[in-house]
């Protein structure tokens, strides 16, 4: 370095630090001082922004508390193509995956309808969820006097749509209260914003399978955090599917979650790193080879470790690694740990398809004298491999009640169940046509029922004894003429 950058380096320094020596390397300038303990925190950081307008970095050595290093600033690389480009694939499969869970709800809303509903109740609500991760980010930036730096969305093409965000610091994190407040904020930010989707879509729009609108989900099983399922206790009905909107404040939970674990530039691996320093990753390994395992079962999971491989496992180390962390930065490096244990589902959801089986003991049916209700039974084998909960739906649409001795069925296992139609004002005289439709995931069985409705003027009895026989061809018209006996 030049003499006068010498002498602007000493300038700055000295207005934090009292000077002991200064020792000029080829690549680097070596400041001895005090020791560093003996200086404010903030110190250190205000030396950092006032090189950094110079065009330099200062770190400082963990294994010597008496000396300040700093080097030129090296060049930033840009990345904002790439950045930009996996927001737009997280974009377009989060919205992807929210128009075909919503159009298992509403199949009749057609693919405008699904659109924009998979739009709003999914796709926004959990952007919503990762912006205001990164909004606390912000905030534990500002905090620390340092400038926000877009971050890596990971897109899940296989799964849910999002697996979260890497952070990709352009540049290095000051000190390691900062990372830990940048990690646990970003943490507790998306735990709160998810919870309060997840209770209101629970809340406000929760379906009953099986007597309400049929479900027609590709999801089978969906695995709950500890945390949703304290909530569930009182507020969701066990026996019910997850509303889109409470989907996404689950899928934001999730994210969040395995965003906790110790891995690379992971906010948990900002914390991790923060505490444990260069040991950090070991936990890293271990997390990588946590989800690798996973990733066997639910194979969106590799999407996550890929990506954190590409990054780093070895997380970042702040420019000021000597200071010891106070009380209250461990407090918040607790977050983390504390967000997986609420948070974390090891297999979000399975999408295995169900089996099954209908045997119904009359399809065919005759109303008269003023006889509106019409009984269909029917039994319902589980030939696959999860307990299924059916669904019904009736088309043309009537009003019916549903019994049974269960509202779930095991693998191997066959339950009875009674359809009560109310087919008052929903039958014309003649011949009438009904389609039951029994649905469990992806998988629909329909079977038709036949009900023949008699207007009659006056008392009116069949004679099973003796049974009348025609022959009738294909939609050739005939009549039976009725004579009173006597």
């Amino acid at each position: 370095m030049k003499n006068e950058s010498i002498n602007a380096i000493r300038n700055v320094v000295a207005r934090y630090y009292d000077i002991s020596s200064i020792n000029e390397l080829e690549d680097s300038v070596v400041i001895k001082t005090q020791n560093l303990d003996d200086y404010p925190e903030e110190y250190f950081d205000r030396l950092v922004r006032d090189l950094e307008a110079l065009g330099y970095i200062a770190f400082t050595n963990g294994s010597s508390s008496d000396e300040i290093i700093i080097i030129d600033r090296p060049r930033q690389s840009g990345n904002k193509f790439l950045k930009l480009l996996l927001l737009a694939a997280s974009l377009v499969s989060t919205a992807y995956f929210g128009i075909v869970y919503q159009a298992s709800y509403f199949p009749e809303s057609g693919l405008a309808g699904n659109i924009f509903s998979g739009i709003i109740f999914f796709l926004l609500p959990l952007s919503v969820v990762l912006g205001a991760r990164e909004a606390g980010k912000y905030v534990a930036l500002k905090k620390n006097g340092m400038s926000y730096t877009f971050p890596i969305f990971v897109p899940d093409p296989l799964g849910i749509g999002t697996m979260g965000i890497i952070n990709a610091p352009s540049k290095p994190y000051t000190s390691r209260k900062a990372m830990i407040e940048i990690g646990s904020y970003s943490l507790l930010f998306g735990l709160v914003i998810s919870t309060i989707f997840y209770v209101l879509g629970s809340v406000l729009t929760f379906y009953y399978p099986p007597s309400a609108a049929v479900v027609n989900s590709p999801v089978e099983r969906i695995g709950s955090p500890i945390l949703l399922q304290i909530i569930s206790m009182g507020l969701v009905p066990s026996n019910g599917i997850l509303d889109p909107l409470a989907l996404a404040g689950w899928a934001g939970l999730i994210t969040t979650a395995f965003n906790a674990l110790p891995l690379g530039f992971l906010d948990g691996g900002l914390i991790s790193s923060a505490v444990l320093g260069k040991r950090s990753v070991y936990l890293s390994y271990l997390s990588v080879l946590a989800i690798l395992g996973l990733g066997v079962i639910y194979p969106p999971w590799i999407v996550l470790a890929v990506f954190a491989l590409l990054v780093g496992l070895r997380g970042p180390q702040p420019l000021n690694n000597h200071f010891r962390l106070r009380s209250n930065a461990k407090v918040l490096a607790a977050v983390a740990l504390v967000v997986i244990v609420v948070g974390i589902a090891p297999f979000p959801f399975q999408t295995s398809l169900n089996s099954f089986t209908i045997s119904a003991s009359q399809l065919n049916f005759v109303t008269y004298q003023g006889n509106s209700s019409v009984a269909v039974n029917m039994e319902i084998n589980n030939t696959g491999s999860s307990t299924m909960v059916p669904a019904f739906e009736i088309s043309p649409s009537v009003a019916f009640t549903l019994s049974g001795k269960s509202k779930s069925i095991s693998p191997g296992q066959d339950y009875s169940y009674s359809l009560d139609l109310n087919t008052s004002g929903s039958v014309h005289s003649g011949f009438n046509q009904f389609t039951i439709s029994v649905y469990s995931g992806s998988v629909v069985k329909t079977f038709s029922v036949i009900v023949i409705s008699v207007n009659l003027t006056r008392a009116f009895m069949f004679n099973n004894q003796a049974p009348l026989y025609m022959s009738v061809n294909k939609s050739q018209q005939f009549s039976i003429s009725l004579t009173p006996p006597g």
